[in-house]
């Protein structure tokens, strides 16, 4: 009965997963908007096709 115990008691313990540490979470958050920042920014300079057409009526009424 005790090593069923002590077995649960191990099993416990391994199964618990410790949280991240401040510096793991200040990491992840830090690349997750480096990321957004560069989609944002390779979104800002990718003309869609519908400023393209505009930017091309535009230019052919000049």
């Amino acid at each position: 009965m005790r090593n069923l115990v002590g077995l649960l008691a191990l099993f416990a313990v391994c199964a618990c997963k410790s949280e991240p540490t401040f510096d793991e979470r200040y990491e992840a958050a830090q690349e997750q908007i480096t990321d957004k920042a560069e989609e944002l920014d390779h979104d800002l300079d990718t003309p869609s096709a519908a400023e393209t057409e505009v930017a091309k009526e535009n230019k052919s009424k000049n």
